[in-house]
């Protein structure tokens, strides 16, 4: 993934963790966890290969 595709995909996050936050705050919290979780995984998991 190209440090380019990366900073959009972190900005998309982090409008849709907005807009989730005005709907209830255990949905947007969530979705922050498991975003971080994943995009941790990714990068470990491809500096490893």
């Amino acid at each position: 993934m190209t440090n380019e595709m990366e900073g959009v995909l972190t900005n998309l996050t982090a409008i849709v963790v907005l807009l989730t936050c005005m709907i209830d705050a255990r949905i947007s919290v969530g979705l922050a966890v498991v975003f971080l979780f994943g995009s941790g995984i990714y990068k470990m998991t491809r500096k490893q290969v």
